[in-house]
């Protein structure tokens, strides 16, 4: 339908979370979102509870419908910001999610220069589709940026293998960094 999205725009906003006593607000229903889109995802989600989903990470960006939380991007701040996790309410309505994941979206193309994050499976093909393709590293940076053990990079000069909570996991990195190191 030619106008079914004036009937979200009034209803869905988003906000800028940083300060810890902000977080401590939302992050039951923050992580709960995550731990709901995380599910099926190899690895999990890297937070073990909500105290570390705080202390860990810098900043959040939190997409609300009428007061209730239906989508989120976590930030570290490492070498910049990183982007650590992100998801959608999956008990939304086909459209509605659609509106949401059009806002992440606008907020990732937006944040493409001033962020990086490491991608898989269906996180990759998401913000490929959006733009993520033309800020692609190459995987000589995977060691140095993630800080983490590199089990191998791949011959497509772009994708590495780590280990991710027991589960080796074929990676690719986005986005910009701030050199310092």
């Amino acid at each position: 339908m030619k106008y079914d999205n004036l009937v979200f725009c009034g209803r869905l906003e988003s906000d800028t979370i940083s300060s810890i006593v902000e977080k401590s607000y939302i992050v039951e229903d923050v992580y709960s979102l995550l731990l709901q889109s995380y599910s099926n995802v190899k690895g999990g989600l890297h937070f073990a509870n909500p105290i570390e989903l705080i202390s860990k990470t810098s900043q959040w960006r939190v997409i609300y419908l009428d007061n209730t939380i239906v989508g989120v991007i976590i930030y570290k701040a490492k070498k910049g910001l990183k982007m650590v996790a992100m998801g959608i309410s999956n008990s939304l309505e086909y459209n509605l999610r659609k509106h949401i994941k059009s806002m992440l979206s606008s907020i990732f193309r937006l944040t493409f220069r001033n962020s990086w994050m490491e991608v898989s499976e269906g996180a990759e093909r998401f913000i490929l589709g959006i733009g993520g393709d033309r800020f692609i590293m190459p995987n000589s940076y995977a060691s140095s940026l993630t800080g983490k053990d590199i089990l191998k990079l791949d011959d497509d000069g772009l994708h590495y293998y780590r280990e991710i909570n027991g589960v080796i996991k074929r990676k690719l990195i986005i986005g910009t960094f701030k050199k310092q190191f």
